[in-house]
Formats: structure tokens, C-alpha cells, sequence
């Protein structure tokens, strides 16, 4: 509102039973503002100083500027929707009362120059506790309500604003989109017509919001006492075996730097030789986002801080990839150096670093002699293929150059038609075996006490909102292909976004399975939990 200059039509003196009516009006729209506070925004004894100013934004809008020793305190606007005039503060005031507005934000710093520049305060830049955020978080946010904006953990606030969305919209977005639309903010053209003075620093001690982690610590101590009860009460004798719980998940190492080298190692042993180049660095940087479902790949917690840093660093340093810009300001992976490098051969994947989806190929008589199989079925994986064709051929003579010369083995794999008269290309030998086998997938999920093998190519989980007679519902498909239970997943939507949840059957079930539906757009919250309590990769979850 105030990021252009605008122009004041100078200064007149509040008369005396204005001044009692504005303090009436404040009084009851901010109870939080003592007397001491009242008397020093608007004075009412003779001869003090509280004066008016009309000034003109760049909009066109006129808005009354009201000031106390040239100190503006609080203007009043002219709301477009009710057409009613609002009282707003000025960061002046909330420095005096940093508790003004119940209603408070937190932010980053370095989002403080975008806010400058005229930008809104988007979901995504708002610091709450650690933890996953809950239906509950946001249960007392209302659409259009007045809030203050601070930075980090500081209680003063830098601006006000208002609120685009109610609480429960702001849980259904998945934390996506303009949240807070900017009014007044600190260094701008109204705190520039005051004395321009610096907001004042007093970490925060109250919690505005809660996540399911703040949940959770609200019952560590009751859940510890009887816990301490639980124990006391056992009769444990010196020969008690300790048994340790093999179960447990694998954590991940808490060093960010750690996990991204781990990630990037991982993909270039594994997967890197089936990835089309160029690769752009921001599709590889999903694709190590997604190979631990749950886990945040946070740069700014590494030493790069940047993913075009982190991939500089790999080049220079480890030699594993050759990266150039194929556009300006677009980043992309060329080349993958994967042989005689040291640190990639002593690699080796670690426990928490899980495929849970391996895409397999199955083979049979066409391809077994040259895979080096017996006559049973073996499943194997893309880069086991690849290395068992070179080593066949490799074995018996065949390569010449960068050309593979036929023998009657390989000729078997080309229909009599269409076979080469002398040799082939690499790439056209891979492709010939890989068209002689079927594909399937091994599904490796947390849920599952076994891996399980599934014919051709798995289909990602599709979750679709639409309105049917009025109500808008959300409909999820293919979920018995992952053998998720189906009951259990709806008692999770139940409890945790509080809707009905239920599990339907009709004539489409007989392509994509049993089809779970819930109550309103839940899209968010059921990506949520795929990801985090069954470990499905983002990459096998289809938003329709």
C-alpha cells in the first residue's frame, strides 16, 4: 500500500471531542492497549500536539494519516468490501505494543527484502514449530483477519496485513500460495513519514501455532510419569537379557552435507546410466528429493546452500559429472563419469537409503544364454542387463569399435525380417534384449513385511477432487496395487483431517481396484500421508 510515494496535504489539529471518539473506537477494537499507551498516541490535554494528515496514495486512494509529534500511530482505510472505515496501526504502534494483534506471523529474514519490493508473505515462507502441520494449526485464522509480521524470533513486528484464506483453506493448500496480502510495512513510504527509527528486538515466548510434534511434547511429562510408575512397578533380576529391537527403522545421518553426497552417490551407481542427457539439475534435484520418501533435502542446512553449488562441487572435486548451462540461468548434468573413480566403487548403499521401488525385468529362453542364466526365471535389474549383454559380448569377440557383430545368438533376438546383415549399435543390442523380456516392478514399501514383484509397469496412486451434486469429494485409485490397507488408511483421513472417509466399489474398481473417497478436497493431506506413514515416492503419486 505504501511501497510508492505519496503525496500529504498537510498537517490539522484533532479537535477535542474527535479525540475522544477516536480513543473510544480504539479502545474497543484493541483491549490490548493500556492507558499509558492511549494517552501517549492521543493525547487529550490542552495545547498537545495530535494532528490529521490527508495524504494521496499512487492508487488514488485518499486515507487519513493520524500522528503525534510527527509520529503516525495508526491511519484509517476504507475497506472495499463492507465499504466501512478501518482503523489499522502503524509499526510505531506495534513497537509500543508487540501484542496489539492477536493474530501473528513469523517469517525469515531474507524474505523481508521481497517483501519491500511489493511482494505478498507466501505460506511457504512462515516459520512454525518443528513438525508436520495439522488440520488444528490454523483453526483460529479467519479470512481477511488483520495480522502483524515479524522476523525470525523477534516479538516486535515489522508490517501488518491481512490474511487471504481461513485456516482450514491454508491446511488444505498444503502450505502453497499467497497467504498473508502486505498493508503496511517497516522502510516504507508511511515509516518513512515518521521519525524513522529502528523496531526493537525481544525474542518470542509465546506459541501462535501448533504442529502434531508440539502435540506430542505437550504430553512428554504425564507420558514420562507413568512410564517411570510402569517401570518401577517391574521386577527385573540381574540376569534379565537385554534385547534390542531390530525393527526399528534406519535413521538417516543428521549432517545435510552427508545425506546429499549419499543421494548423489547412490543415483550415479545405480541409476545414472539410464537418465536421457542433458539432465536438467532441477529434474535431478526431484529425483534425490524422492529416493527417501519423508526425508527434506534442505540446502540451506548445507554447505553449498545451493543446488548449482552442490553439483559444481561434484564435478570439481569428486570428478563424477560434467554440468553446462543450456540456456542462461539453466543448469544441466551432460555427462556421468563413472569409470575408475575410487569413492564411487567403494560405495556401498547404505540401510536407510532403501529402493522401494527396483523396475525389474523378467527373463526367458531368448535372452538367457547371453545373460549367462540357467533355464529357471531370474528378475533383474536394468543395469544388471546392460553389464551381462557387454560381458557376453565382451566374452566371445564381438565388439568391434563401437559396433557389436552379430552371432547367431544375438541374431535370435531381431525377427528374420528385420535382422541386421553383419552388426549393430550398443544401444540397439540394449534395446533388442530389453524388447525380448517382460517388465515388472518390486514394490519394497515400509508397509510391506515382504517385497512383493508385480507384472509390467506399476501405476502411480491417482488422487482426484471433483464436484458431484454440489459436494466436492476426493477419490484415490490403484492403492491395492501397493497392498495398502485400505480400512486403516481411512481412519488416518478420519483422524487426521477429520472428514468421513470410505471405501467404494463399483464397475471402475475392476481397473484401478478398490477406490477409497473422502469428504471434501484432501488432496494435501493424503499426499502427506502416502509419503510419510507408507513411503510411497512422490514420483508414484499422480495429482489428477
Amino acid at each position: 500500500m505504501f511501497r510508492k510515494d505519496f503525496k500529504a496535504k498537510g498537517h490539522t489539529q484533532v479537535k477535542s471531542s474527535d479525540r475522544k471518539k477516536l480513543r473510544q473506537q480504539i479502545q474497543q477494537l484493541y483491549p490490548a492497549l493500556n492507558d499509558d499507551i492511549l494517552s501517549l498516541i492521543i493525547p487529550t490535554g490542552k495545547g498537545e500536539d495530535f494532528t490529521s494528515c490527508k495524504i494521496s496514495l499512487s492508487t488514488g486512494d485518499d486515507i487519513l494519516v493520524y500522528s503525534t509529534n510527527k509520529t503516525p500511530w495508526f491511519f484509517v482505510v476504507e475497506d472495499t468490501k463492507s465499504k466501512t472505515e478501518r482503523i489499522l496501526p502503524t509499526v510505531y504502534l506495534l513497537w509500543k505494543c508487540p501484542d496489539l494483534l492477536p493474530l501473528k506471523f513469523h517469517t525469515h529474514r531474507h524474505v523481508f527484502n521481497k517483501l519491500m519490493n511489493g511482494a505478498d508473505l507466501m505460506l511457504p515462507g512462515l516459520i512454525l514449530p518443528p513438525g508436520s502441520v495439522i488440520p488444528q494449526t490454523f483453526r483460529h485464522v479467519q479470512r481477511d483477519q488483520l495480522c502483524s509480521i515479524c522476523l525470525d524470533d523477534n516479538r516486535y513486528p515489522i508490517g501488518i496485513g491481512q490474511t487471504t484464506m481461513d485456516g482450514d483453506d491454508m491446511y488444505m493448500s498444503g502450505m502453497k500460495g499467497r497467504g498473508i496480502a502486505l498493508l503496511h510495512i517497516y522502510q516504507d513510504t508511511l515509516w518513512n513519514f515518521g521519525p524513522r527509527t529502528e523496531g526493537p528486538y525481544e525474542k518470542e515466548q509465546r506459541q501462535y501455532f501448533e504442529t502434531d510434534q508440539t502435540k506430542v511434547e505437550e504430553n512428554v511429562e504425564p507420558a514420562c510419569a507413568e512410564a517411570s510408575n510402569a517401570i518401577s512397578s517391574l521386577n527385573l533380576d540381574e540376569e534379565s537379557a537385554l534385547v534390542t529391537n531390530s525393527d526399528e527403522p534406519p535413521t538417516h545421518p543428521e549432517s545435510m552435507d552427508e545425506i546429499l553426497d549419499t543421494i548423489f552417490f547412490y543415483l550415479c551407481q545405480r541409476k545414472a546410466k539410464s537418465y536421457e542427457l542433458p539432465l536438467l539439475a532441477s529434474h535431478f534435484y526431484t529425483i534425490m528429493q524422492d529416493c527417501v520418501p519423508g526425508l527434506t533435502l534442505d540446502l540451506k542446512l548445507s554447505s553449498h546452500k545451493k543446488f548449482s553449488k552442490f553439483l559444481q562441487h561434484q564435478q570439481q572435486i569428486n570428478s563424477l559429472i560434467a554440468i553446462e548451462e543450456t540456456k542462461p540461468g539453466v543448469l544441466a548434468i551432460s555427462s556421468f563419469n563413472l569409470t575408475k573413480n575410487e569413492q564411487l566403487d567403494s560405495f556401498r548403499t547404505p540401510s536407510w537409503l532403501k529402493n522401494y521401488l527396483t523396475e525389474l525385468w523378467k527373463t526367458n529362453s531368448r535372452v538367457n544364454e547371453i545373460l549367462d542364466c540357467s533355464s529357471s526365471t531370474h528378475y533383474l535389474r536394468p543395469d544388471e542387463i546392460r553389464q551381462a549383454v557387454r560381458a557376453y559380448v565382451i566374452r566371445n569377440n564381438l565388439n568391434s569399435e563401437k559396433q557389436v557383430k552379430l552371432d547367431p545368438i544375438l541374431s535370435r533376438l531381431f525377427k528374420t525380417k528385420d535382422a541386421p546383415s553383419t552388426s549393430i549399435g550398443w544401444n540397439e543390442l540394449n534395446n533388442a534384449v530389453f524388447n525380448a523380456m517382460s517388465p515388472c516392478t518390486e514394490v519394497a514399501f515400509a508397509h510391506l513385511e515382504q517385497p512383493i514383484r508385480i507384472n509390467g509397469h506399476i501405476p502411480p496412486i491417482e488422487i482426484e477432487c471433483v464436484d458431484r451434486n454440489r459436494k466436492r469429494q476426493t477419490f484415490i485409485r490403484y492403492l491395492d496395487t501397493y497392498q495398502i490397507d485400505l480400512s486403516e488408511l481411512c481412519k488416518r483421513i478420519r483422524q487426521g483431517a477429520s472428514v468421513s472417509a470410505v471405501i467404494n466399489e463399483t464397475d471402475e474398481t475392476r481397473r484401478t481396484g478398490r477406490i477409497v473417497m473422502a469428504q471434501g478436497n484432501q488432496i494435501s493431506f493424503v499426499i502427506r500421508v502416502l509419503k510419510e506413514d507408507y513411503g510411497v515416492p512422490g514420483k508414484f503419486i499422480k495429482e489428477i
